[in-house]
């Protein structure tokens, strides 16, 4: 047990290195040194990939496992050492030379795509998008058994126990209860605008993130043309956030944010030794906590009543309270994903999800994807598509082979739509919470409930035991219903 410990730092210690270089190539790095970059993180990633199947590695976890110190261990490292030896013994189906291809092509994508989105040109992101569809669909085969539909394998890989037959139930379901709640004319919808530093942008980002509980000694902020939140290792979490003139975009992208943050600061200790494997195969979980805290939370009312006038002073507002609660939530169709309302978002989830089926069920071509994106766009946003860029070139996931992810932001609302009922239960009414300030007390019920515990437990499994019934959309019907039909 040891040597294992031993041998799962080491694995620890790579990937804090490729986190940081990513962290780097995202964020700081001056243009002409990101090719270099790109070659020394797909060097280190293969070097990982290497440490992470080697012989001497399935070694180490089968005697660990069948140790007598394997029994003395809490049940949530046992877990999280079956987990590792499970993913050891994916991996290992997967040869080196071609991970290590594979790797340096989502880097060099992502590149790829960055310029193709800024200068609007589908075209020049097209190759790369073929390959890395090809070699997706070849990563995965390695996976699957042959019985397997490969698209099921890539959404397991993101949330373990969920397939499409699954998703396509839950989407069904949420589909027909929302659809009547979309607007059909966004002539109403206000909208506001303000030229701030990014000094500004940080200081009230840094105010969001201490009231809702992220730990700003163990994380910090950055800019980066698209929201995300980087693990370096557990006590160093960064979050990242765009420029924006657009102050409710920028609350709820911090907020969001915050909460995946929040969740990994929250790991139980005894599990950093599993540094950077701790929450795998719970994407949905994860996207579950940061849009509760950015929709069930930030878009309350009674969240912004203790703080407004301070972040109205921060972000030099000039809207009293409840006109800016209203931009909170007033739905709006639109093109953009990641800037729209939470009911609007659900449709946007559900339109990629069903073109990524398409394309791993060989319905379509990458040539047919922007037509496709934008009869999806029209039939269920009810907003036209002026060009790619704010079109299927508006995300990143698919230029770093991320199919299958899409699915984790809906089913993780799912889940929202539940834990929203089960905090009213246990903890009291939400709105009277959040009115007197006591944020931090749900921020403990998630952590104490969910987090400590990292991704030893599955969804289903945590939400068998907190609630006890079957995974369904209707709370989150539910919750819109009683927002938006009036």
């Amino acid at each position: 047990m040891k040597e294992f410990f031993k041998y799962q730092q080491e694995i620890a210690n790579l990937q804090y290195t490729i986190n940081l270089l990513q962290w780097e190539l995202k964020i700081s790095a001056p243009k002409d040194s990101k090719e270099n970059l790109v070659e020394l993180i797909s060097y280190h990633q293969t070097k990982l990939f290497e440490l992470q199947t080697s012989e001497y590695y399935g070694k180490l976890l089968n005697f660990a496992i069948a140790s007598e110190e394997f029994k003395q261990l809490s049940e949530t490292e046992k877990r999280y050492i079956n987990i590792l030896k499970r993913h050891y013994d994916n991996y290992k189906k997967i040869p080196v030379e071609f991970y290590s291809e594979y790797a340096k092509l989502k880097n060099i994508s992502n590149l790829a795509w960055s310029e193709a989105k800024e200068k609007g040109d589908y075209n020049l992101f097209k190759p790369y998008l073929d390959k890395i569809i090809k070699m997706t669909i070849q990563y995965y085969s390695y996976l699957s058994d042959k019985k397997d539909n490969l698209y099921d394998v890539m959404l397991n890989e993101y949330e373990i126990g969920t397939n499409s037959q699954l998703i396509d139930r839950l989407f069904l379901e949420l589909k027909e209860g929302i659809l009547p709640l979309i607007p059909k004319n966004n002539d109403s919808v206000k909208i506001i605008s303000y030229n701030y530093t990014d000094e500004e942008l940080i200081k009230c980002a840094e105010f969001l993130l201490n009231y809702i509980g992220f730990d700003l000694n163990k994380g910090m902020v950055g800019i980066y043309p698209h929201g995300y939140t980087e693990k370096m290792n557990c006590n160093d979490i960064r979050i990242a956030f765009r420029r924006t003139t657009d102050p409710i975009d920028f609350v709820t992208t911090i907020i969001h944010e915050g909460g995946h943050g929040i969740f990994e600061q929250n790991i139980d200790s005894k599990l950093s030794k599993f540094e950077n494997t701790t929450v795998s195969d719970l994407y949905a979980l994860h996207e579950s906590q940061s849009r509760f805290f950015e929709n069930m939370l930030g878009r309350n009312k009674n969240f912004w009543i203790p703080i407004y006038d301070k972040v109205k002073e921060l972000l030099h507002l000039d809207i009293e309270i409840d006109e800016f609660v209203k931009l909170l939530n007033t739905p709006q169709c639109g093109v953009n994903r990641i800037v729209a309302d939470e009911l609007t978002y659900c449709m946007h989830i559900i339109l990629r999800y069903e073109i990524e089926k398409m394309i791993f069920n060989e319905q379509i071509n990458i040539s047919q994807l922007p037509k496709i994106w934008n009869q999806k766009t029209l039939e269920y946003l009810n907003v036209l598509v002026k060009n790619d860029k704010e079109g299927l070139m508006q995300d990143v996931h698919w230029s770093e082979g991320s199919f299958g992810y899409f699915p984790s932001y809906l089913l993780g609302a799912i889940y929202d739509g539940i834990l929203l009922e089960i905090i009213n239960d246990e903890l009291g009414n939400i709105d009277e919470l959040l009115k007197e300030g006591r944020v931090k007390e749900i921020t403990k019920y998630l952590i104490d409930n969910i987090y400590v515990n990292g991704g030893a437990y599955t969804s289903f499994e945590i939400f068998d035991k907190i609630w006890g019934k079957e995974i369904t959309a209707q709370p989150l019907i539910k919750y819109f219903n009683k927002k938006h039909k009036k």
